[in-house]
């Protein structure tokens, strides 16, 4: 079916992540042999054992939250090595009640264990937030810099399934925008 419809270039598993990747595994194997590639959600409610899963199970290549990735220091090693970004999405994480507040979200830890970080924004209709609010939380909260969030922005350039030629203008322009807020 992927073959037949181009515009598709990525399944994945989301909502409840206790639930079994297990079944699923041959279509996730279809759906590579077709050319499309995985992204699961994992590690945003569900603990550590969901991103196992999703890694050695569903063969992600992203992983949609990840926020618990922290629980398992080896597993931080192993992901952070490998580069598979982590889609991170502050609000929504608050807003779903998985972390308190903005404020005590893990976000800097993840960063400062070196994993691949992408700043996102997930159901905008709860946490009325757009990818714009989401930066500039990240600026307010945090007290990240234009570099750092430049690179969360290059970050989610490079984890896209766009075509190189397109990561490379997009990569272009964000250090395009870094320079000159630099030189403001």
């Amino acid at each position: 079916m992927a073959k037949e419809h181009k515009e598709i270039v990525a399944i994945g598993m989301a909502g409840e992540e206790r639930y079994p990747l297990a079944p699923f595994a041959e279509i996730f194997e279809q759906a590579r042999e077709a050319g499309l590639h995985l992204v699961h959600h994992a590690g945003e409610d569900a603990g550590p054992g969901s991103i196992r899963e999703a890694l050695e199970i569903g063969k992600t290549e992203r992983i949609g939250h990840g926020i618990r990735i922290l629980e398992d220091p080896a597993l931080t090693a192993d992901v952070a090595a490998s580069r598979i970004a982590l889609e991170v999405c502050p609000s929504s994480n608050v807003a779903l009640g998985l972390v308190p507040t903005l404020a005590e979200h893990p976000l800097p830890r993840l960063v400062d264990a070196g994993l691949t970080v992408t700043l996102n924004t997930d159901v905008p209709d709860v946490t009325g937030t757009t990818l714009t609010g989401e930066f500039s939380q990240a600026r307010e909260i945090f007290g990240y810099p234009d570099r750092e969030l430049a690179t969360f922005a290059t970050n989610a350039v490079t984890a896209s399934f766009a075509p190189e030629d397109t990561k490379t203008a997009l990569c272009k322009e964000i250090d395009t925008w870094l320079a000159s807020e630099a030189n403001a």
